[in-house]
């Protein structure tokens, strides 16, 4: 391998001792043998950085980092910058993927001269296995950019990307958004003309046992000031055309219902976004009874609420 490598796999990694290595075995075991293996150690308190520097001393591929919490934004960001491949993707520390991803990704790029390539995923459960197709149904940018609020994973890892793009169009993770930052880094990327292309088998598989807390989860649960910020950052890449405005208010509208099943210490939180995007709300397609149940929240009827979802079980 040369000094500047085919792909860069890009692993952030916190409190991860349970699962990493898991992760850098199916990374490592991989058909593809020209990638560098970029390892961040997030502020890690236990063991991680003692079982990455045990693979770093077997493998010259792998590049690792060890630093203060910085958050997941702006570590990921680091690894974008440390990266020295023509692609990059990441891989969460949690999850692990199919020996033959990294190829068939790479040639599939090559094939279509593709700027990002997609691939279908597994949700690994406790007890079984669920397929997630994740056919965009189009090369166009911003259609693709559309389903990624509402339909696709929007996520860093089932995607192979030119690495050359993020510099081009001066892409970059934003610091303060740790709540579905590589959502947001997508729709930004895509409202640029990226060409898309896809496999459709699932190389990836997410371990939704693990990740069943995860902050993408548990949307409510994040700061106010990260709710807010991707959300008015997302909206302007949201505004070319009627269909992207729909897409937006839906997806913002989905979010509010969200935080209807949030505690009563956070209503105030609450009765913030719910009145900075109230028209989206009253605009979007979600159920009338969900946007009932919204309404209700807002003018702290959360008993009603409880009744309502009760009746319902």
């Amino acid at each position: 391998m040369g000094a500047s490598p085919e792909i860069s796999v890009i692993v952030v990694a916190y409190n991860a001792e349970g699962c990493i290595a898991r992760c850098l075995d199916s990374i490592l075991a991989q058909s593809f043998r020209d990638f560098e293996l970029l390892v961040l150690n997030d502020g890690s308190s236990d063991g991680t950085q003692s079982i990455i520097d045990s693979y770093k001393a077997s493998d010259p591929r792998i590049r690792s980092v060890c630093q203060e919490n910085r958050g997941v934004a702006m570590t990921r960001q680091e690894g974008l910058e440390l990266a020295r491949g023509r692609y990059s993707i990441f891989v969460d520390s949690d999850d692990w993927i199919e020996p033959d991803m990294l190829e068939g990704l790479h040639s599939k790029a090559f094939e279509a001269d593709a700027d990002m390539v997609l691939c279908d995923i597994l949700e690994e459960f406790e007890d079984h296995a669920e397929y997630r197709r994740q056919n965009p149904g189009t090369g166009d940018h911003l259609a693709v950019q559309r389903k990624m609020l509402n339909e696709l994973q929007a996520s860093m890892w089932n995607k192979l990307i030119r690495h050359e793009v993020y510099r081009e169009y001066g892409v970059r993770f934003i610091e303060g958004v740790n709540c579905c930052e590589d959502q947001l880094l997508l729709i930004r990327l895509l409202s640029n003309p990226l060409k898309v292309a896809y496999v459709g088998k699932a190389y990836y598989h997410y371990d939704k046992a693990i990740n069943a807390g995860s902050i993408t989860n548990r949307w409510h649960s994040r700061p106010i000031k990260e709710r807010l910020l991707f959300l008015e950052t997302a909206e302007p890449y949201m505004q070319q055309g009627q269909e992207h405005r729909e897409a937006f208010d839906y997806y913002v509208s989905r979010r509010i219902y969200d935080s209807t099943y949030a505690g009563k210490d956070e209503d105030a939180d609450y009765r913030l976004i719910y009145s900075r995007y109230r028209s989206s709300l009253k605009r979007s397609s979600l159920p009338m009874k969900q946007k009932m149940l919204c309404h209700l929240r807002y003018a702290g009827l959360g008993w009603l609420i409880r009744l309502i979802r009760h009746s319902r079980a």
